[in-house]
């Protein structure tokens, strides 16, 4: 049966969650973190490893010199239809220098495949990586990328059939934690969902399955819709979820170059220093 939902579009809602044509100059954004990253990946060359057998079940892991206090899974933004690990291997740099291991992820885009299948490989991806690098390990996102990160921080691991991460803390930026709104934006063709979909994709519809702390932040200069996505997630996860952080200064593009900032709390509750080369 058609829902008959499907069709909506409300302009309003879709200029609050378009920050491409808000944000001036965005695509320069995109540009230069295709350049950063490239320059990170020449000046240290990172492992590809699969979490499964398609072409984009991928992560770029780049080590520090010397042992790694932790590992951190990234996970890009791009509306889950854009982007894949390349741009954004710029976002290790200065974990790296902080002995952090940094693992990016690829993922399939729709609407070539659905948001739930999106949602199993980030699931894939987060149990592979704590099986193959033992320690604490930190997932962080942003946008597209902070649902994901919600996604992972409330599994039913036993129910998908996965070894359960031990997650030491996750952090979303500028995340999407209640999908219901999209269905009224230009991305409702690409990602088809039905109202039950959104809610059951949605992470404010879950309880967190970990009890580690998942940060929440998103940029000061962001539309009032991103701001409220946070404040959901802080008040369907009372137990894990911080207020969010705004970030000064910050816009949705520029808002992950604070993740360092972010993360660095959750390091010092590891080692109050890193460890040598």
């Amino acid at each position: 049966m058609t829902d008959p939902h499907q069709n909506l579009f409300d302009p309003a809602v879709n200029t609050e969650y378009m920050p491409s044509q808000s944000v001036p100059n965005a695509r320069e954004y995109f540009g230069a973190w295709a350049r950063d990253s490239a320059a990170l990946r020449e000046q240290h060359p990172p492992q590809e490893l699969a979490y499964g057998h398609g072409e984009h079940e991928r992560l770029d892991v780049f080590e520090p010199v010397g042992e790694a206090r932790a590992t951190l899974l990234f996970i890009h933004g791009g509306y889950w239809k854009a982007f894949y690990k390349d741009h954004f291997s710029y976002v290790g740099a200065p974990l790296l220098r902080e002995g952090v291991r940094v693992a990016v992820m690829s993922y399939d885009l729709a609407p070539g495949v659905t948001l739930r299948q999106i949602v199993r490989q980030a699931r894939e991806a987060a149990s592979l990586v704590a099986q193959s690098y033992p320690g604490p390990l930190f997932v962080s996102g942003h946008s597209a990328g902070g649902h994901l990160t919600a996604m992972i921080h409330c599994t039913d691991w036993p129910a998908e059939g996965l070894p359960a991460p031990q997650l030491a803390g996750s952090i979303g930026i500028s995340g999407l934690y209640d999908l219901l709104p999209l269905r009224l934006t230009e991305l409702q063709p690409d990602l088809n969902l039905s109202e039950d979909e959104a809610r059951a994709l949605s992470p404010i519809s879950h309880p967190p399955t970990s009890p580690a702390p998942f940060i929440v932040a998103v940029g000061a200069l962001e539309s009032k819709s991103f701001h409220d996505q946070s404040g959901k997630l802080t008040a369907a996860w009372p137990t894990v979820a911080s207020p969010p952080n705004d970030l000064p200064g910050r816009h949705h593009f520029d808002a992950p170059d604070d993740l360092l900032t972010l993360l660095q709390p959750l390091l010092d509750r590891l080692n109050p220093e890193p460890l040598d080369p």
